[in-house]
Parts: structure tokens; C-alpha cells; sequence
């Protein structure tokens, strides 16, 4: 028998977007779903959120909670998850929504079929808002099996997709480290997959995901003062012998390439603060006999990583 109050606490960290918080209230108010209830922590600056959030208050088991201050990303996840007294959490950010009413009810069932395991992600469709393009996308076999290797891996690719598409146990444990913007969806992967190893995967698109320009990874990417740091923070937390892993050795070898880092000093000049990695260095001496132009060509890339990786000095 649970000692949680209800089976599933959906939690919206909310900033702004109040209309696109309409669209994922509104997903919610069609689910089929047992024993919830949905808690909204509110970042914004203005009252547009709870204005959206007062046309739900009867339809919905909802409870509202305005930050003063606001506490930032990912802080205010964590405090939503503070709030949530449900068995399982799902966290649905407020630009994202429901794929169909049995989506929350299906994620939940995979969790009570499988009590070994504490985490559960589905397929998704990516909703490009400003282009109106759908893309699928689907956790192939290959980076599941990856994932049941390590949840290291994950450095490779985030093939398991943003939060929204998750659910899990609630354990006090599971929280977002606040010192990460960039990665910190991964480190959250990593973290409760570390803990436990188990994980359930449903081939089925649960969630629509709104892609849009504001998004934090349209600030991100490709900005070499976020992407270094916080790789190399994340890379540490998990230990530097990740590097001996050859998907982890092949996501730096592509960071420092893509990024255009030449030399120690790009890194420092990044933010990087510490000690480098031997095999790191090792890469920079490699990268630095050819031209940048020859490197960004995928095949010959491939193949000057791999005898990096053969010829590194392993941790």
C-alpha cells in the first residue's frame, strides 16, 4: 500500500507563456487519469500565469504557487518537485502538453508494471511553433541499448529527449543540480540512472514538445562560455574515466572541433578553471595538425578521433 497521498504529481515550472501554458492545461484537463494532482511554481514577473492557471481551478486538481522571488532555472523545477506529494512525478515544462488523454495513465501503469525500475520516458514529436514542421522522434534500439550500458553514454547524444517526456518515482534525491543550464537535463539522466539502472521505454509519442526561439538551448548552443564549462563541470561529476569510454571520448573530441578550440588557452578563455584531462590535451595536439576545414568533414573526423582514442593515454 502507498503512503503517498496521490499516484502522480504533475509538475509545470512556469515562466511567462501563458498562452502556451493554456495549450498544456488543457491536454491535462483530457486526461483519464486516477489518483493526481498538478502543481504549478511561477517565475513570472506579472500575474499573466495565474490569470491562465484561475480558468483551470475547477477542471483540474491544481494548486498554484507564485516564487517571490523568482528563483531561476532549474531552481524553480526543484521547487515544484518540493511541493509534489504524488508516488510518481512528471514533469511537463509550460510550452510542452499532452499527446492524448490516456498519455499520463500510460506512463504511470509502466512504472506500477515494472517496480524494479524508477524511470520511465516515451517517444515524442518535436512541434517546430514558428515553422508548424512535426518531426517523431523515437529512442532507436541501439541508444537504448547504449543507455542500459551506462547512462554516461548520454554524453554522446540526449537520445532520451527534455524532461517533459519523463516520469519518476519521487525520491528526495531526484533534483536538478542548479549550478548546470545547458546540461542539466543529462546530469538529471545520469544521476537517476546511476542510482538505479533500470528504466522503462514506450515506443509511443506521448508528448508534443514546443520547439520555439526562445527556448534556453537557443541561447546555448554553440556558445563556447556555456558548453565548456559545463561539459567539463558535468565530465568531473561523473569522473574524467568516462573518457575511456569511446561515445564520451568522441562528444569532447566534437566539442572542441565544433566550438573551433585550438589551443589550452580557448579553454581557459572559456571559462574552463582546473586541471585538463591528459586525454583532452591529447586531443588539442591531434586537432592542431589540420586545418579546420579538413575536421569538420564527418568521415576523416571520425576516423582521426578514432586513432586519437586508440593512441590515448587511458585514466
Amino acid at each position: 500500500m502507498s503512503n503517498y497521498p496521490v499516484k502522480i504529481s504533475v509538475c509545470i515550472p512556469a515562466y511567462k507563456n501563458p498562452e502556451f501554458l493554456l495549450r498544456g492545461l488543457g491536454s491535462l484537463a483530457q486526461q483519464e487519469c486516477r489518483s493526481w494532482e498538478v502543481i504549478v511554481t511561477d517565475d513570472s514577473p506579472d500575474d499573466s500565469v495565474y490569470q491562465v492557471v484561475q480558468q483551470y481551478k475547477d477542471q483540474l486538481p491544481l494548486q498554484y504557487f507564485r516564487n517571490t522571488p523568482a528563483k531561476g532555472m532549474p531552481a524553480n523545477w526543484n521547487e515544484c518537485y518540493n511541493k509534489a506529494q504524488g508516488e510518481y512525478i512528471k514533469i511537463l515544462h509550460d510550452d510542452d502538453w499532452l499527446a492524448h488523454p490516456q498519455a499520463l495513465q500510460k506512463m504511470a501503469d509502466a512504472l506500477d508494471a515494472h517496480p524494479d525500475c524508477d524511470f520511465v520516458f516515451s517517444a515524442y514529436c518535436d512541434h517546430y511553433l514558428q515553422t508548424g514542421r512535426i518531426v517523431e522522434r523515437h529512442c532507436s534500439p541501439f541508444y537504448r541499448n547504449l543507455l542500459r550500458q551506462t547512462p554516461v553514454n548520454l554524453f554522446q547524444k540526449n537520445f532520451i529527449g527534455p524532461p517533459s517526456v519523463i516520469m519518476h518515482r519521487n525520491k528526495p534525491g531526484y533534483r536538478y543540480d542548479v549550478k548546470t543550464r545547458w546540461v542539466v537535463d543529462v546530469d538529471f539522466y545520469m544521476q537517476v540512472l546511476k542510482a538505479n539502472s533500470r528504466f522503462v521505454y514506450i515506443d509511443e509519442e506521448l508528448i508534443n514538445v514546443g520547439i520555439s526561439g526562445e527556448q534556453i538551448t537557443r541561447d546555448c548552443f554553440r556558445v563556447r562560455e556555456v558548453e565548456i564549462p559545463e561539459n567539463f563541470y558535468l565530465l568531473r561529476k561523473i569522473s574524467v574515466d568516462a573518457l575511456n569510454i569511446i561515445y564520451v571520448y568522441d562528444f569532447f573530441w566534437r566539442m572542441l572541433r565544433n566550438l573551433e578550440i585550438r589551443e589550452v588557452k580557448d579553454l581557459r578563455e572559456a571559462g574552463l578553471e582546473g586541471d585538463i584531462p591528459v586525454p583532452i590535451l591529447q586531443m588539442l595536439t591531434w586537432q592542431q595538425r589540420f586545418p579546420l576545414w579538413l575536421l569538420k568533414i564527418g568521415v576523416v573526423s571520425k576516423l582521426l578521433m578514432t586513432g586519437c582514442y586508440l593512441f590515448r593515454k587511458r585514466l
